[in-house]
């Protein structure tokens, strides 16, 4: 294992079994960009195929149709507990708005 890739990919993997032992509740943003879904694709790959914990969406509701429906269909087919859940208005979280 001398890849630099496969170094990575194997520490990533082992920081998401040592956050899952740790941490309780624990879940992952999943904002259905490509970084998030390479971070479910490595927690499929840590917990032999399948997510332990929740992943959650946090909806802008700016999204594509498109976008949604991939949201669902992976969520159902690789047996995702999906949380989703709509974001406040920038007013409500920025103070300085």
């Amino acid at each position: 294992m001398n890849d630099p890739l496969d170094q990575l990919e194997a520490q990533s993997i082992y920081i998401l079994r040592e956050a899952y032992s740790r941490i309780k509740p624990l879940a992952m943003l999943w904002s259905l960009g490509k970084d998030s879904n390479v971070m479910i694709w490595l927690a499929k790959k840590a917990f032999l195929g399948r997510v332990p914990f929740p992943v959650a969406h946090l909806d802008t509701g700016l999204e594509f149709p498109e976008t949604y429906a991939f949201r669902d269909r992976y969520a159902t087919e690789w047996g995702l507990e999906l949380i989703k859940d709509a974001c406040p208005p920038l007013e409500d979280t920025d103070p300085t708005l």
